[in-house]
């Protein structure tokens, strides 16, 4: 270790370094503060026993200047002094001196004081490498964290991209949704899709949990639901019948071993765009919402077991029709178990009363309008269960919006 005696009598510069030489320290000299200071600057030097009274710079100056300075390093300060006064020794350890040597010089003491600097620049050096190889973990756990995140960016924008774009796909039938997930990710998925013959497929799903696992089962679900958008279910008929294509769908998705990591809610169904005739089986999914065109809200009745606990689970399927000015709405649970700050559930009524508020105005579009009430009921926090809403709506015949040539999208 390097260390530095400062002191502007030649005999006590001479006898300090040849002490310190014999404990092993490797020793520099300097005949007042301003060799001192310069010495400390261009140097490694860790330990310095400084005289306190010298010419030009004294003693606690030094240390005023040694602390200011921008070095990399802790340097250990012993000020030799024949000072007692209880205010100069505060005034020394103010400026930034570490102990004190009263003259005259006793070496065991000096010894002793030097074994103390070792201990505290050892644990100085120990805690500074810990810092360093605290800075190269964290520097690490920053860039994985960014990969994370800009993995997570995109496989939300993968799974957005199998989220509806338009409602084409059921015209003259009119569809919108709204989906808030509450991580980048989403357990939650819906979409419709052309079966062909004036038939629309639809589902609206809920995978249990959140994060990732439940983002991959959903975009996997998400491409078995659809005809040719993956390899699940691959025969075409299936689609047409809801209550065995769900059936199809839990027996490929049941653990041979009995053991279930996650498990989806979900609603499938059909509708007949000329005639409004639906049929929809549910696997444990919340009960669809029908809103008629005359205000009046019933439910369907309640289905089957989620897919995915048990690989032999019978469903059934509801037939119901969709009169001009119906709306069908499927909905996650996220959204009647969504809590205020203070820990209430938004509930089946308030959702009820939302909707029954949005059917009176006649401008208001039911999903922005859900999208808000439950943005206002959460108080500004973020969500803490994902939400998605799916609503199918048969145009009322006739009507039309101005200048419009009822093209698909036109008809209100």
């Amino acid at each position: 270790m390097k260390a530095l005696v400062i002191d502007d009598a030649p005999e006590i510069r001479i006898y300090v370094r040849a002490l310190l030489e014999r404990w092993g320290y490797d020793t520099l000299d300097a005949i007042d503060g301003f060799d001192g200071l310069s010495q400390i600057e261009k140097s490694s030097v860790r330990i310095v026993v400084c005289d306190w009274m010298m010419p030009g710079m004294s003693g606690p100056e030094l240390c005023r200047a040694v602390r200011s300075a921008t070095l990399g390093r802790y340097v250990y300060i012993i000020l030799l002094t024949s000072r007692s006064d209880r205010a100069d020794l505060v005034d020394g350890l103010s400026a930034g001196a570490d102990d004190f040597l009263s003259k005259p010089l006793d070496a065991k003491v000096l010894r002793a004081r030097l074994q103390v600097a070792e201990r505290i620049l050892d644990l100085e050096e120990r805690l500074a490498e810990q810092n360093r190889e605290l800075r190269v973990s964290r520097n690490r756990l920053e860039r994985a964290y960014d990969q994370i995140q800009t993995d997570l960016a995109a496989a939300a924008r993968i799974q957005r991209q199998m989220l509806p774009t338009s409602d084409c796909a059921v015209y003259p039938f009119r569809a919108e949704w709204l989906f808030l997930p509450a991580a980048q990710v989403s357990g939650d998925g819906f979409n419709f899709f052309d079966l062909g013959d004036g038939l629309v497929g639809f589902y609206h799903m809920d995978v249990s949990g959140h994060g990732i696992p439940s983002a991959l089962l959903s975009t996997s679900l998400s491409r078995s639901l659809v005809p040719g958008a993956g390899p699940g279910v691959a025969v075409q008929s299936e689609f047409l019948e809801p209550a065995r294509f769900l059936a199809d769908l839990n027996r490929q998705l049941g653990s041979p071993d009995g053991e279930v990591e996650n498990y989806a809610t979900v609603a499938y169904g059909t509708l007949d765009k000329r005639s409004g005739d639906t049929e929809i089986a549910l696997a444990g999914h919340p009960q669809p919402i029908v809103l008629r065109g005359s205000g009046e809200i019933a439910y369907l009745n309640p289905g089957g077991l989620p897919v995915g606990m048990f690989p032999e689970v019978a469903y059934e399927s509801q037939q119901l029709r969709l009169e001009p000015g119906d709306k069908l709405i499927l909905y996650s649970d996220g959204i009647t178990e969504c809590q205020n700050p203070a820990g209430d559930l938004f509930g089946d009524a308030r959702l009820r009363s939302v909707i029954g508020d949005a059917v009176r105005r006649d401008d208001c579009c039911l999903s922005d309008a859900l999208g808000a009430s439950l943005r206002e009921w959460r108080g500004g926090c973020d969500f803490e269960d994902d939400i998605s809403v799916l609503i199918l709506e048969r145009r009322k015949t006739g009507v039309q919006e101005p200048g419009t040539d009822g093209k698909p999208g036109d008809e209100t």
